[in-house]
């Protein structure tokens, strides 16, 4: 049984992302999910940095720091000095950035839609449980780890 929990997430995440690309190209939005994702850090994450959304996407830095230079020469993101610390700059979306990320988040509670369609409330609750409780197994935080 367990060997069959590699394919399920699998086919749950391709066709998920497929779902997203398809909507965004009917949309004549072309972006990549990893931009999109950024763009969602920035929105949801205070005072964001590079090293933030790195961070929560479990991705490199460098790999962040080129999505970034795209999303700002593309006129969706601006950064700015950190008051507080002068070697890091702070993320925001700008008026572009902000209209695209909600068109982007209506084709995403679009296909949350389509995927949990037969699904009752508490098979959802199960489902995110079970997803966080899998996501958290694999990179648990460095407070669990015992010396």
């Amino acid at each position: 049984m367990k060997e069959k929990i590699a394919e399920s997430l699998h086919k749950l995440m391709h066709n998920y992302r497929q779902h997203i690309r398809e909507a965004a190209a009917k949309s004549a939005i072309s972006i990549p999910v990893t931009h999109i994702r950024s763009l969602k850090c920035i929105r949801k994450i205070r005072h964001c940095s590079a090293k933030d959304i790195a961070d929560k996407l479990s991705l490199d830095k460098s790999q962040i720091t080129r999505v970034l230079k795209e999303l700002v020469n593309l006129g969706y993101v601006v950064k700015v000095r950190d008051p507080n610390n002068h070697r890091s700059q702070l993320l925001s979306l700008t008026e572009s950035g902000d209209a695209l990320l909600d068109k982007l988040m209506m084709l995403d509670q679009s296909a949350v839609e389509k995927m949990t369609h037969n699904l009752t409330e508490q098979q959802i609750v199960d489902f995110i449980n079970l997803a966080e409780m899998m996501t958290n197994n694999a990179h648990p935080s460095p407070c669990s780890k015992q010396a």
